[in-house]
């Protein structure tokens, strides 16, 4: 995995966290990167009883493969911010 995704063993491990720990229906996780090495892990879950309603689970580790940030964001079917959830720090 740390070859495909170009991740450092530590941020491998943190990965796998973030998916263990998503609901069941989540899609496929993105992983974006920024700068010093950061790596950027998004996944979206549609909500199951709002149609086109979804949240999006977002979660930064370092370069040495430490949380940054977690967050949860539930965006209403027109696309607009209904609730931002901190789950980390």
């Amino acid at each position: 995995m740390s070859d495909i995704y170009n991740l450092t063993s530590e941020q491998a491990a943190n990965y796998r966290r973030f998916t263990k720990s998503l609901p069941k229906d989540a899609g496929e996780v993105k992983i974006n990167e920024l700068p010093d090495g950061v790596k950027v892990f998004q996944a979206d879950v549609p909500a199951r009883n709002i149609s086109g309603s979804y949240a999006r689970y977002e979660k930064q580790i370092d370069s040495s493969g430490k949380t940054i940030s977690y967050t949860k964001t539930t965006y209403a079917p027109d696309g607009s911010i209904v609730h931002i959830k901190q789950k980390y720090p």
